[in-house]
């Protein structure tokens, strides 16, 4: 452990468990799917500077909370911020109109659990309050990294003692100062030698001898990949199923998660798997009262082998399951990553690092939650992405079992989980109805199979058939060596062949030992197959030579006057799409598109005039909405006398310099373009402003991806920048068409004391209205009107 004497942040290294996260969020397709979001809905109103002195308290108070991860080098690290500041996200909706009350409230939540998180940054937690009319929720996000579900339970009872306290404006009275997150860490890490682990490892290494991983079988032929699409829905399981679980709970003294394991035991070996069945569990492990009370990522997945005959009953199935539940509990203190790099290679081929199937109890965890004297109750998870197959929670309530399932939509249809659930709840019945019942006498729907084999690896076919290069022998030796076989092909994953993070690292080494090329395994993640470990030994040579591409976009060909456009801030050749429908057809309509990012005005006017000169096609009229008028009068004011155009301004700022617009206002501005005056009130950084615009433009039927909003936005706000920054005082010897919409009457004087003939006009509608519908058609009859007398 390393402390930083004058911030007092602490450096320690991550547990196991950590770690072994750590690699699976690197090669998750979507990394979301790390994130554990607790949707809450509140009763009443929550009072907002309440909630943020409450936060902050609960922040101060838990090092998880203000932990960072990453790996500076071979290990992976915990680093602990001391004095971190942690607002509360808010966001205030009076009326949602189209967009309906229940629909945004639950896309602003997945947006919420969508959005990244950088593991170098804390915090890995983030606390939104949302109003949608007279609705109130609570959106918890955190990282799993830093905390499991029963941490996470702790800091909402803290949170909601700290809230009651700031409401009565007193200081919160938390008791005993807990035991830092981090001092577990660096206790796990002295473990790793202990001769408990080594006595663990035994167990599980006899334990799981010959076993495989089993799974649903898919619907489709999509492999497995962490983070693929996915889907949660909650069932209530039947009165039946309720009262079989009570009956065998009662009747073998198992507990309901032994019942849950038998069930789904049977499920699996009667869909076509075989006898032996091997799934996963998540477990809290907290044995001692001081685990139990230690905020932080404490769960371990354990695996629970079962060999269920055709003529065992459902009662013995069960006692089976109970047996194997309190050895598991036993034995549950080793992490798994540390009981999987003791196995043999054959054993975490057929296993996986990523069991398939999950099933967990969670008790108490999700239940009985308020926030001071406000009832809260978690909702599903919105999560949009699958960390495995299926991942199954049960839980009671009222006297009733419940569970909810987050299934991979990549690889299978509801009807696959709706038939899988089925399948549970009817086996659960017998133990009230029939509990003698063989398992042969039973008939399930769901169809289950082994998830990986040693066998059936086939031939191989090097990238574009380059059998003899020495980076593709090299990789196909090394491959072989690893994984038992060959490749299938250059675009295999390595993870769906039965690679894992320890097979990852030693594959990296592997190569670099071979010949002499670093391997950064992280960056191969992003593409984890032949193809890609063939082309960083060879230097990416495939990616060399000219990539440079066009800032030119033609919009519309034609033989008639020529009219090239910019976009304003973060806009793109498109948007002049209604002013292009416009124009008469023969006109043609070309227009700049920003390829790298540029860092003044006059950057991209070099660019675009230098990319317009190689089409080899003079406009004879050059425009720009906004900022890109700007970027037109600079591309004019570098060319000569004799060559300059004429001019089409479009509510373009005159270029005299501006303070810096504050971001909430150019926020506002940005989202103006998509809402038009109804928008969310949100105030947090951008990207989650970004979020929330995302969710409430799918809510009213307008869906555009939040990544692509977050690059435009990015692109907006440094066009705005820029555009903020330019100062040119140019007089031009050319006629200018000056449309004005928001426009102040002095911009408007400042520009016409600039050109040789002003043509201004005024349009009826506000900034962007001048790119649309009646405002268009009407900038458009103008443009004709000023080049049929320019000509």
């Amino acid at each position: 452990m390393q402390t930083d004497v004058e911030s007092g942040n602490v450096t320690a290294a991550a547990t196991p468990a950590q770690e072994a996260m750590w690699w699976l969020h690197q090669r998750a397709k979507d990394k979301s799917v790390y994130h554990i979001t607790w949707r809450l809905a509140a009763d009443r109103a929550i009072d907002p500077a309440a909630l943020a002195i409450a936060w902050q308290s609960v922040v101060d108070r838990y090092d998880a909370l203000r932990t960072s991860v990453s790996r500076p080098g071979e290990d992976v690290l915990l680093q602990v911020r001391f004095g971190l500041r942690a607002p509360v996200r808010r966001v205030e909706v009076d009326d949602p109109g189209e967009a309906g009350t229940d629909e945004l409230l639950r896309l602003i939540a997945e947006e919420a659990q969508q959005q990244p998180m950088t593991l170098e940054h804390a915090p890995l937690a983030r606390l939104a309050s949302v109003r949608v009319g007279d609705r109130h929720e609570l959106v918890l996000t955190v990282h799993h990294l830093i905390l499991d579900g029963w941490g996470l339970q702790l800091v909402m009872e803290h949170l909601s003692r700290a809230y009651a306290a700031a409401v009565a404006g007193q200081e919160p009275e938390f008791g005993i100062e807990p035991e830092p997150f981090h001092r577990y860490a660096i206790g796990q890490r002295a473990t790793t030698t202990s001769a408990r682990w080594a006595a663990d490892v035994e167990y599980w290494r006899n334990r799981l001898a010959g076993a495989v991983a089993t799974t649903v079988a898919p619907t489709t032929e999509a492999e497995f990949v962490p983070g693929a699409p996915g889907v949660v829905f909650r069932r209530t399981f039947s009165e039946q199923a309720t009262a079989g679980i009570a009956a065998l709970t009662t009747n073998t003294f198992a507990t309901p998660f032994a019942v849950f394991q038998a069930a789904m035991h049977i499920v699996l070996a009667l869909g076509g798997a075989g006898p032996d069945v091997t799934i996963g569990t998540e477990l809290a492990n907290r044995m001692t009262p001081e685990e139990q009370g230690l905020v932080g990522y404490l769960a371990n997945l354990c695996l629970s082998r079962a060999h269920v005959a055709e003529t065992d009953r459902v009662l013995d199935v069960v006692t089976a399951a109970r047996d194997d539940a309190w050895e598991m509990l036993a034995h549950q203190a080793t992490p798994y990553p540390f009981v999987f790099g003791a196995l043999p290679d054959e054993t975490r081929r057929t296993l996986t690092d990523d069991c398939p199937v999950g099933l967990s109890h969670l008790g108490p965890i999700g239940t009985g939650l308020g926030l001071g004297d406000i009832g809260l109750t978690l909702l599903p998870s919105p999560n949009r992405a699958a960390r495995a197959d299926f991942s199954i929670s049960t839980w009671e309530a009222d006297g009733t079992y419940h569970a909810e399932v987050e299934y991979n939509t990549g690889r299978y249809d509801r009807a696959a989980a709706e038939s899988l659930l089925t399948d549970l709840d009817n086996v659960l019945a017998l133990g009230a109805t029939d509990p003698e019942r063989v398992v042969g006498g039973i008939r399930v729907s769901t169809r289950s199979t082994p998830a990986r084999t040693i066998d059936g690896r086939g031939g191989v076919t090097a990238p574009d058939g380059d059998t003899e290069s020495v980076a593709w022998r090299q990789v196909h030796a090394v491959w072989s060596d690893l994984l038992g076989g060959p490749p299938e092909g250059p675009d295999v994953d390595f993870f769906v062949a039965g690679g894992n993070s320890l097979l990852l690292l030693r594959l990296s080494a592997a190569l670099e030992e071979a010949t002499g090329v670093f391997i950064d395994a992280v960056e191969w993640l992003a593409e984890p197959t032949p193809r890609a470990l063939v082309l960083l030994l060879a230097g990416n040579e495939d990616e060399s030579g000219d990539t440079t591409t066009t800032t030119t976009v033609s919009l519309r060909e034609g033989t008639g006057p020529h009219l090239h456009l910019i976009p304003g801030a973060g806009g793109g050749p498109s948007d002049f799409r209604e002013i292009t429908e416009a124009l008469p057809p023969h006109w043609r309509v070309t227009a700049s598109r920003e390829q790298e990012p540029a860092t003044s005005v006059r950057e991209m006017a070099r660019r675009f005039g230098a990319d317009l000169a190689e089409e080899g096609h003079e406009p004879d009229l050059l425009g720009g909405w906004s900022m890109g008028g700007l970027v037109a009068y600079e591309m004019t004011c570098e060319m000569s006398p004799e060559s300059a155009k004429p001019l089409v301004l479009l509510d373009s700022p005159p270029p005299v310099g501006y303070s810096p617009t504050p971001e909430d206002e150019l926020f506002t501005a940005f989202s103006a373009a998509f809402t038009g005056a109804d928008r969310p009130v949100v105030v947090g950084e951008p990207e989650f402003r970004v979020r929330v615009l995302a969710a409430w433009l799918a809510a009213i039927g307008q869906p555009i991806p939040a990544v692509a909003l977050a690059e435009r936005w990015r692109a907006y706000a440094r066009h705005a920048r820029i555009g903020e920054a330019y100062v040119r005082t140019a007089e031009l010897p050319v006629a200018a068409l000056i449309v004005g919409a928001d426009l102040r009457a002095s911009e408007n004087e400042e520009w016409a004391g600039r050109f040789r003939e002003p043509r201004p006009l005024q349009a009826d509608t506000d900034h962007h209205g001048v790119l649309r519908a009646g405002a268009a058609r009407e900038v458009a009859a103008a443009i004709v009107e000023f080049e049929r007398t320019m000509a």
